[in-house]
């Protein structure tokens, strides 16, 4: 009876798990599309007035006639579902993947009648009826009674909870018992005071730190008048009064859509580069046996203490039209990707860290292999790097965050190029470069050159919250002395 209660919870789970993923969907399409026909106002046929955005237009839409601020707040709507919906659905996933008969349990009913909750506030009805539901059925497998049964066993236990204290009033304990009670009582005072001082001050530093990127996220929705002319700014502002209009200004009249795309191109081959130079170098310096191997791998170590810096001279006399061309002298223009990932395809840090990892491996498995007939190559792609995968995984983390973050060489590289390196930006550069003026004037729209910093920031936190936990098991495991 039980594996057959256990096996509906786990199927009514898996279908409530489907049915989050189609909202989920939902609502990045539904982004997408209210997002795609904000309309930017125009001074004219060719300008942008950027000061205006927050211009009441009425759009034409598949839930009728919808004016600007009904617009902003569907739209508002959205991420906040999405923000909500998408690491549930992770974690109802990875729970539902992972679970066993012995871990359903009244808690864990409770759990499921909770997140029905957080489905009916998303607007996702049909996900949860079938928690509200599963939470009974989970319960008669944990406790033996479903939903008639928790009703029944509400006023027996409202008795019993009335009846124990009467009792307890009623009884005279003597002095002995009443020592002990009351010294338990001091020592439950006591943990409860240190508990209560360490969360509030874990609290306080928890706002101090959210409340900038709560502050760039706030003011990168403000219209120009709050967020550059206003002495008084809100702190907060109504779902209806985001202006979502800003980040459409940002990707398309700025171009940081463009900028987005170049960085994303620059940090997938980067990263691809790194991760096999990486893997090659840290496998011969850990496995292989040469000449001078010790030497080498204490020269390269050497070389993280010079600052990178330093290395920009050589670098860009490498790729200039001195050596291999690649930026000025009249060179191609799509050579801007070149010279800005080759220079950066190896990281003597990363295959510190892996050959740490892959000297953790037993060599005993490196000996079989090879009297096996194992070629090295094959022990690599079979062995070695199935094991060292938290690690590897870390370091494509790693870059692709400092692909993202780079500035000082992109910003070298399209520099030579002049108005036509401007196209080859990387979003950090357009970052510090991009005109945010008011057209006509030298007052900064710090609506949009804010909403432009979280395109930089927020796709970082995303990754790290995502990822933390592989990041630092990885840079834990490379750690281990090898």
């Amino acid at each position: 009876m039980k594996n057959q209660l256990f096996a509906k919870t786990n199927r009514l789970e898996w279908i409530t798990v489907g049915i989050d993923l189609l909202f989920v969907i939902l609502y990045i399409v539904g982004f997408l599309y209210f997002f795609g026909i904000v309309e930017l106002p125009m001074l004219n046929d060719t300008t942008i007035d950027l000061a205006n955005l927050d211009q009441n237009y009425v759009y034409q839409t598949f839930l009728g006639e919808l004016e600007s601020p009904q617009l902003n707040g569907i739209i508002s709507l959205l991420v906040i579902f999405m923000t909500v919906s998408v690491p549930l659905l992770v974690i109802h996933f990875k729970k539902v993947k992972n679970i066993i008969i012995y871990e359903v349990s009244p808690g864990f009913a409770a759990t499921k009648f909770f997140y029905g909750v957080i489905n009916l506030l998303s607007l996702n009805p049909f996900s949860a009826a079938l928690r509200f539901y599963n939470t009974f059925v989970a319960l008669q497998l944990a406790k033996g009674y479903g939903f008639k049964g928790f009703l029944k066993s509400i006023g027996p236990w409202l008795k019993k909870v009335t009846a124990k204290k009467v009792q307890e009033e009623d009884n005279e304990d003597d002095e002995d018992t009443l020592l002990l009670k009351k010294n338990i009582r001091r020592q439950t005072a006591v943990h409860a005071t240190r508990m209560t001082l360490t969360y509030f001050f874990l609290i306080v530093m928890a706002v101090f730190i959210i409340i900038p990127f709560y502050w760039m996220i706030v003011t990168s929705l403000k219209d120009f008048y709050d967020s550059t002319v206003n002495p008084n700014p809100s702190i907060f502002i109504g779902l209806q009064d985001m202006q979502w209009v800003n980040y459409k200004a940002v990707l398309q009249e700025l171009n940081f859509g463009v900028y987005i795309k170049n960085t994303l191109i620059v940090a997938f081959f980067s990263t691809i580069g790194t991760i096999i130079t990486t893997i090659f170098a840290s496998y011969a310096f850990a496995k292989l046996e040469f000449k001078g191997r010790e030497t080498i791998f204490s020269i390269m170590i050497m070389t993280m203490m010079i600052p990178g810096e330093l290395y920009i001279i050589t670098n860009f006399i490498t790729v200039s039209k001195n050596g291999f061309g690649w930026i000025g002298g009249g060179a191609v223009t799509d050579t801007y990707f070149l010279a800005m990932i080759v220079p950066f395809m190896t990281s003597i840090s990363y295959i510190f860290f892996l050959r740490q990892n892959f000297k953790q491996i037993p060599e005993s498995l490196y000996k079989a292999a090879r009297v096996d007939g194992c070629s090295d190559f094959k022990y690599l792609t079979r062995v070695m790097i199935p094991i060292a995968s938290p690690t590897i995984f870390t370091i494509t983390i790693l870059n692709v965050i400092g692909s993202w973050n780079a500035f000082i060489w992109p910003r070298l590289i399209t520099a030579v190029g002049g108005t036509e390196g401007q196209n080859y930006w990387l979003i950090s550069v357009a970052l510090r470069d991009a005109n945010f003026n008011l057209p006509g004037g030298d007052r900064i729209m710090y609506n949009l050159q804010i909403a432009a910093s979280a395109l930089v920031t927020v796709p970082l936190i995303l990754v790290f919250f995502t990822f933390r936990k592989y990041i630092m098991n990885g840079i834990g495991r490379s750690g281990t002395k090898g």
